[in-house]
């Protein structure tokens, strides 16, 4: 164990703070806290560095007596006593550069991640905290295409990596099953009675497809026919008002709706704690419009009644229409409240696309005024879009992209690389895996907030950033294990081996234990900043330089000892990816 480390700290985190203690010593003030040590642009300079800008100035506001930061610096370099993990110190610039034993780091960090396994990098930052997740949100009577797709998978990944962070984590999924949506859909099918007839016996998917068909239908009679918008607008009251003559129908139609859901969140691998719907909000969030519109915090205006969100500067909307409907606004209002009543979290992340930015920061400000206690709660989570060659999808004009289109077409590319696989007995088991690999990694590995122009020869190539070239890092490891016939390093069968023999002296190797020690750091960051992205890139970074290192040194072959520390180093390796690919929502794969 490091000297001053703490159980509950990994292994870069203790020699961090074994860093700030010697300079703290050094300085006798404590100035200096973990965070504010940095990685240098060229690794020649050092594993880690200390700016001392901000140090300087401190220093200088507290003893009356300017000093440089690059005095700081010379001062430092002259006080700091080392230890068995730090072995260099060099100043360079205004920049102090701390070098590691690799060697040393290598015993500790390997030993950590074949102990610790799943749980490596785990941390409890967010303990006792609770947040919502709130994520998908599928309208029911209309299609389910590829935004759906990079949301769901965008908030699981999101509830992983907050719940590895120590967080209580609860999943919810906010539903629109009442609405002008489901009017034009239900109109639609009425001029589709055969269709209607024949799917009831069809599987979920069929009848999904012609709920698409009728919303497409309907959608486009309620804008180009004046005839059918007045049809259209009286089932909709119908609806609001549970008609006994569209109940039925719109009971059945949404079944299957949530039917074909809950299949896709199954090949998704996420889940739910709660289904919210509009339908249980559209009262309550009414009722607590009306009863601020008496406070003046709504306004009437025109028959129908507004936030005037000038005030604040933002914009005004609607809350209740001059038909005397909840908006979707209003909605929100009986929805926060039901979500904090039922579940009181720190925390409600609503994973939403960019074009409701301006309206989340009007339900925002409402919310805070309405309940006070919501403030800083409640958080618009935005990702951006996704994109074909044929460019933004819309279902309201018919020619949506599915998501489950996206998925099997994934599957079909990857059966075709698969083709010349030999000696892989669930090819078709396999290529399930590997093709929401595919899917998933391309949409994770870009920032939530950036768009995506999905390209799908690339997202399935076993080459390069993609989720299947990592299960093939994997898979790769597996075979170099399988053939050294040592499952592990430490078994009875290697009993004399001990980590602390570890002789990993090779540079590229000694990248790698360095990259290992991060892991946990990049897992922190990811949850700071809800950004899946972070653990994306870092699981591709260690992939390569693992492949690399691969190629460049003897495993198998080499000397026994030598040969059990690189099985212990690329074991570790194998750890940490799978660990990353799990927060990712991927599965590995034993063989590929």
């Amino acid at each position: 164990m490091l000297k001053g480390a703490k159980n509950t700290m990994n292994t870069l985190d203790k020699v961090k703070q074994n860093i700030v203690e010697a300079i703290n010593a050094a300085l006798k003030e404590k100035l200096v806290k973990a965070s504010d040590l940095v990685y240098p642009l060229n690794p020649a300079f050092g594993d880690i560095s200390l700016p001392c800008f901000n140090l300087a100035k401190e220093l200088t506001r507290l003893r009356r007596q300017e000093k440089t930061a690059v005095e700081i610096c010379e001062f430092l370099m002259g006080k700091i006593v080392l230890n068995d993990v730090v072995v260099a110190i060099k100043a360079i610039g205004p920049f102090l550069n701390f070098t590691f034993n690799k060697a040393k780091l290598g015993q500790e960090v390997i030993e950590e991640i074949l102990k610790q396994k799943e749980k490596y990098g785990l941390n409890q930052n967010g303990k006792n905290k609770r947040i919502m997740v709130e994520f998908a949100h599928p309208n029911t009577h209309k299609a389910f295409h590829i935004g759906h797709l990079r949301n769901i998978l965008t908030g699981e990944a999101i509830a992983r990596i907050l719940t590895a962070n120590g967080y209580k984590i609860i999943r919810a999924n906010y539903q629109g099953d009442v609405g002008l949506h489901i009017a034009k859909c239900l109109w639609g099918i009425s001029r589709l009675k055969k269709e209607y007839q024949e799917v009831k016996a069809k599987p979920a998917e069929a009848k999904a497809g012609l709920l698409g068909r009728a919303y497409a239908l309907g959608s486009k009679n309620y804008e180009e026919n004046a005839e059918a918008k007045k049809e259209i607008i009286e089932i909709n009251k119908k609806i609001y008002n549970q008609d006994k003559t569209v109940m039925p129908i719109y009971r059945a139609t949404r079944k299957w709706s949530l039917d074909y859901f809950a299949g896709i969140y199954k090949k998704l691998d996420t889940k739910f704690d709660r289904l919210y719907f509009e339908s249980e909000v559209f009262s309550s969030g009414r009722e607590i419009v009306l009863r601020n519109l008496k406070k003046g915090v709504f306004k009437a205006s025109r028959g129908a009644v507004i936030f005037e969100g000038e005030k604040y500067g933002l914009h005004s909307r609607v809350f209740i229409n001059s038909e005397g409907n909840p908006t979707y606004e209003a909605k929100d209002m009986g929805l926060a409240e039901l979500q904090f009543k039922e579940f009181r979290p720190e925390k409600i992340l609503h994973v939403v696309g960019p074009e409701q930015a301006e309206y989340f920061k009007v339900i925002i400000k409402a919310l805070e005024i309405i309940m006070p206690k919501t403030k800083g709660r409640e958080t618009h989570l935005r990702y951006g879009w996704v994109r074909l060659k044929e460019g933004k999808m819309s279902s309201r004009l018919g020619n949506v992209v599915l998501g489950e289109w996206l998925l099997g077409e994934a599957k079909k590319e990857v059966l075709e690389i698969m083709k010349s696989a030999r000696g892989l007995k669930n090819k078709a088991e396999v290529a399930d895996k590997v093709s929401l690999a595919a899917v998933k990694y391309s949409i994770l590995k870009n920032g939530p907030d950036k768009d995506i122009a999905f390209d799908l020869k690339e997202s399935v190539s076993f080459n390069g950033s993609s989720g299947p070239y990592l299960q093939y890092t994997v898979a790769r490891i597996n075979s170099i294990t399988r053939k050294s016939q040592i499952p592990n390093p430490k078994s009875q069968k290697n009993s004399k081996f001990k980590i602390q023999d570890l002789k990993l002296e090779d540079a590229k190797e000694q990248g790698l234990i360095v990259k290992l020690a991060r892991y946990p750091e990049v897992l922190a960051v990811a949850g700071k900043n809800y950004d899946p992205s972070e653990i994306a890139k870092y699981l591709f970074e260690l992939a390569q330089e693992f492949n690399d290192y691969y190629h460049s040194v003897r495993i198998l072959k080499a000397k026994t000892d030598i040969s059990l520390a690189r099985l212990s180093l690329i074991m570790a390796v194998k750890q940490a990816l799978e660990n990353g690919l799990g927060l990712l929502g991927i599965e590995t794969v034993e063989k590929m």
